[in-house]
């Protein structure tokens, strides 16, 4: 609409200028009134082009401007002229030389040369001559160049740039009484989070903003969460941008059907400003807390069943809610799914697990909850043992460090080291002939079996024939050797059975582990032990067949296995 309003030079109309009156013209200015009806509120502007003080005007009640009385400022003489680009226009000279302007009127209700008082009406606006919609174009001009214009002794410079950044309600006709307030309409909106949690603090925001979305400063906007019994209110003051902002330092609401709450803006108004509001719905949720509950160790290929509970952070239970297990990671990733009973508990069940025994020997765990309407998403996480075994074993070895001959046998044949998660059954490792001179064995074996539901490592040796004949010791002879050592997670069993002759006289040795064999072996601290068992360090059961030491560093061990369960439960 600023765009209407035209320079005055290009109107196409002739004016006579009213006769000067020095003595009167420096007081004039502050008996004008604004050349509309009593209490109406009207914006105006003016734009780059104007050369001189002209504005345009137009209703800000919200009322149509097209037909809107337009009244004498001030008592003075009609002047009617007629342009191609002010339209019709209506001029009033008034005392001391001073005159008003009003171009583009839709009608004129004065003669020209007709005296004319405050008040007055001279016309209605319009759109007429070239105008892009109705406003009026207001002048004060004295001895015919304009001035900074003048309403109810206020001067209106310096003018906005466009409607609604400036206004003024007009006195004209009000009779010396103020004229009814005419307040100007506002708008309220909401600006804060749309998501808030019961328990946590929830910081509240809204802009104020008059008719022509200008920000209004300086007012008490109120907050309103829930309603009822459950009302939660705070109170913000809009500042220079209109913008307020009060804190819930906590969220205590209900939580309904579809996970919303009302949340209500309240403007009361005041005397310049109309009250407004603003509705709108804000979804209340609650933070949730996953935990794992499941076994701390699990075996590949049996079923494991993961669980865990899922709260929220009040501390009650999360139920009839989906939580997604994974065990495992990448390719190795196994997935079950549970719902959450009334204590907030989920159990799945992964039928078969297949991981892969790592360094670390562990298995991530990962918990997740992906939220509703109610609850904000969860994770959780853990790590649990993998069970495994570990098992070695080998048919012969021997140290002997006799002078100029020393002797050093094996251990072989060896199974070699086994660590695994899984099932798995290696050929056993065999040779047909080992030894020298001194110590002897035929047909060796060695093997590691491991197996799982249950987990089990089961290391074993067999020496068909061996002998040891050290010079200044019994000979010894053993057939049928069969050692074995077994590790499950609930036991350790070591067993050895053989054929065992010291001097060629036959030796019974039973199921005792760590059988001393009481016989004279011809040399002090000698020593024989048959079903030898020893734990190690980390926790592996060796078994050794027979076991001869003797003092030099003399050590010959005929059969030996090794096995353990690791990370059982």
């Amino acid at each position: 609409m600023a765009s209407a309003a035209l320079l005055v030079g290009s109107l196409g109309v002739a004016h006579a200028e009213p006769a000067t009156d020095d003595a009167t013209a420096l007081d004039f200015p502050a008996d004008f009134k604004a050349p509309f009806e009593c209490g109406l509120r009207v914006t105006y502007s003016t734009y780059q082009d104007h050369d001189f003080n002209a504005l345009d005007i137009i209703r800000a009640d919200g009322g149509q401007d097209l037909g809107t009385p337009i009244l004498a400022s001030a008592p003075g003489t009609a002047r009617l002229t007629e342009g191609p680009g002010a339209g019709l226009v209506v001029n009033i000279d008034h005392e001391g030389g001073w005159q008003t302007r009003h171009y583009h009127l839709d009608t004129r209700t004065v003669e020209d040369g007709q005296r004319v008082e405050q008040g007055q009406q001279v016309g209605t606006m319009g759109n007429t001559g070239v105008s892009s919609g109705p406003h009026l174009h207001y002048e004060q001009r004295l001895n015919g160049t304009a001035q900074e214009i003048v309403v109810d002794g206020e001067e209106l410079a310096p003018y906005p740039f466009s409607y609604h950044e400036k206004y003024f309600t007009s006195t004209n006709g009000c009779d010396g009484e103020q004229p009814p307030v005419e307040k100007e309409e506002t708008s309220l909106a909401y600006t804060g989070p749309e998501i808030v949690s019961n328990g946590e603090s929830a910081e509240l925001s809204g802009t104020l903003t008059d008719e022509g979305d200008e920000p209004v400063a300086d007012r008490t906007v109120s907050f309103t969460l829930g309603t009822g019994d459950s009302e939660q209110a705070c109170e913000g003051t809009t500042g220079s941008d209109g913008g307020a902002m009060c804190v819930i330092d906590t969220v205590d609401q209900p939580l309904i059907d579809d996970g919303t709450v009302p949340l209500r803006l309240d403007f009361a108004g005041d005397d310049e400003y109309e009250a407004s509001s603003h509705e709108t719905e804000l979804r209340i949720t609650l933070e949730t807390e996953l935990e794992y509950t499941g076994p701390a160790s699990i075996a590949n290929d049996t079923a494991a069943e993961l669980s865990g509970t899922l709260i929220d952070e009040t501390g009650a239970p999360v139920t009839d809610q989906t939580v997604a297990f994974t065990l495992g990671a990448g390719d190795s990733e196994q997935v079950c799914e549970g719902t959450t009973t009334a204590d907030g508990a989920v159990t799945c069940t992964v039928e078969a697990v297949d991981q892969p025994l790592t360094d670390e020997t562990t298995v991530p765990v990962s918990l997740t909850f992906d939220g509703d309407g109610f609850y904000l998403p969860s994770e959780a996480s853990a790590e649990v043992l993998l069970e495994y075994v570990t098992g070695s074993a080998f048919g012969l070895s021997a140290d002997i460090p006799v002078l100029g001959l020393p002797i050093s046998i094996g251990p072989a044949p060896e199974s070699g080291e086994v660590r695994t998660a899984h099932t798995e059954e290696t050929e056993p490792s065999c040779l047909e002939r080992l030894g020298s001179a001194l110590v002897t064995a035929d047909v060796l074996c060695a093997q590691v079996v491991s197996d799982t539901d249950p987990t089990a490592a089961t290391a074993s040796a067999n020496v068909s024939e061996a002998r040891i004949g050290l010079a200044g010791l019994s000979l010894i002879e053993l057939s049928g050797v069969e050692v074995a050592s077994i590790s499950t997670c609930e036991e350790q069993v070591g067993s050895v059975d053989m054929t065992l002759k010291v001097a060629g006289v036959p030796i019974e040795i039973g199921d005792t582990p760590d059988l001393e064999i009481d016989v004279d072996l011809g040399i002090t601290g000698a020593r024989l032990v048959v079903n030898e068992q020893i734990v190690e360090e980390d926790g592996s059961l060796t078994v050794n067949g027979a076991r001869l030491t003797a003092p030099g560093g003399i050590d010959v061990v005929v059969g030996s296995a090794t096995s353990a369960a690791h990370n059982c439960a």
